[in-house]
């Protein structure tokens, strides 16, 4: 491994082979019609670009707040870097900057992952509140006093877009206040405006078909997780089930932090999606929406054929023991897991499918559709809670850009 003081002297010869790059000379240019084989421009952008990464992977090492860096990564990056063409026609005037560049990488290549919990606990800012409630409450306000229905479909619209079920980095709507964006909808890519439009219509229309299970789980994560770490384990087989069970266990049995875990269930079919919110009191919150005929969002209105449970809450303890569950070899004891956490689904194999129509007439789904065990899937992605001025903050800017949007 390399030590933070390594890295600092090649940041040293970077920043020295930057700023003594020679002029370009007659002799560099190939004036009919030719390129310039040594351009300095190129070369000065080359040298900052090494002189960021270097500068990112000391911050890695001497800060404590960052949870998650690849320095392989890292030495990929400078791979590609060193692939233009200034530096592959190993000229003269390049020679010390692709030295101290190569130098970077093998350290780079050296340095183990940091991965490690955030340090940073935003426990204390949760006490007497519970985030999920919160979310709801604030979203159910209606000042324009429209029906009921239509009013649920909006809050459950605004989440589906706060983010991208596909990948948690995509922050949907944007809805960081500090990137001060004057207009809300330069919030909405311009390729999805009119896709954005039809959701809005789509709200008075058939509000309950908004309830979309692993839509609702991502645009959560990003109203009401730290950005700053994103954890995420899983996947197919019982190998990866595993990496998501530890990390699952890992979070919630965190007692000097609150997360927000979204469990993605699939196998060869599009399974379902579920969250475990911790909140400050000790208990944990389950929350979910799901596609259905009549729809079944976040929101009471959407819930037409959603079951009755006496609580949205489960002490730590039973969580921790239905979580244990859904990871069993035995289906029957996933069932019991799911029944716990979850309630769109009374069975494990719907959660499991194999690759059929589920929906076809006169079709009851049973064992003999479950999906072989290298086909089912669990994801569990999780991000530490930001504080509720935080949370505020973001779902007014969400319902700033929900107000805007306006026919094409």
């Amino acid at each position: 491994m390399a030590t933070i003081q390594a890295f600092r002297n090649v940041l040293r010869d970077l920043r020295t082979a930057t700023q003594n790059l020679p002029q370009e000379t007659g002799k560099t240019l190939l004036i009919f019609g030719g390129s310039k084989i040594y351009n300095r421009g190129t070369a000065q952008v080359l040298g900052n670009q090494l002189i960021a990464l270097c500068q990112q992977c000391i911050t890695a090492l001497q800060d404590v707040n960052v949870t998650l860096f690849k320095f392989r990564t890292k030495a990929e990056e400078i791979e590609a870097l060193l692939n233009i063409p200034v530096i592959t026609a190993n000229k003269l005037q390049v020679q010390d900057l692709k030295d101290a560049a190569l130098q970077l990488q093998e350290y780079c290549r050296q340095t183990p992952s940091i991965d490690r919990l955030d340090i940073t606990s935003t426990k204390e800012h949760w006490d007497g509140q519970k985030a999920i409630d919160l979310v709801l409450a604030e979203l159910a306000k209606n000042p324009d006093g429209l029906p009921e229905e239509e009013a649920a479909g909006r809050a459950q619209l605004i989440i589906n877009n706060a983010g991208n079920w596909a990948d948690p980095t995509d922050t949907g709507w944007n809805p960081s206040k500090r990137a001060n964006i004057e207009n809300p909808l330069d919030r909405v890519k311009e390729a999805s405006r009119d896709f954005v439009w039809l959701g809005k219509a789509g709200v008075s229309e058939d509000p309950g078909a908004l309830g979309v299970c692993h839509g609702t789980a991502a645009g959560m994560l990003n109203i009401l997780g730290r950005k700053h770490r994103t954890y995420q384990a899983g996947g197919k087989g019982a190998v990866l089930r595993k990496e998501a069970r530890d990390l699952a266990l890992r979070l919630l049995n965190d007692n000097s932090k609150l997360y927000l875990l979204w469990f993605r269930c699939t196998a060869q079919r599009d399974g379902h999606s579920f969250m475990l919110c911790m909140n400050h009191s000790g208990s944990v919150t389950r929350a979910e929406s799901w596609a259905s005929p009549s729809g079944n969002g976040l929101f009471v209105p959407l819930q037409q054929d959603k079951q009755d449970r006496t609580t949205d809450e489960l002490s730590s303890v039973a969580a921790v023991q239905a979580v244990r569950k859904i990871f069993s070899s035995q289906p029957d004891v996933r069932t019991s897991g799911y029944e716990t956490l979850a309630q769109a689904y009374s069975d494990s194999v719907l959660y499991e499918l194999r690759d059929h129509d589920e929906h076809a007439a006169n079709h009851v789904c049973d064992d003999s559709c479950r999906a072989v065990d290298a086909e089912i899937s669990i994801v569990v992605t999780a991000r530490q809670l930001t504080s509720p001025k935080t949370v505020n903050n973001r779902l007014e800017v969400l319902a700033s850009v929900y107000d805007a949007i306006q026919p094409p």
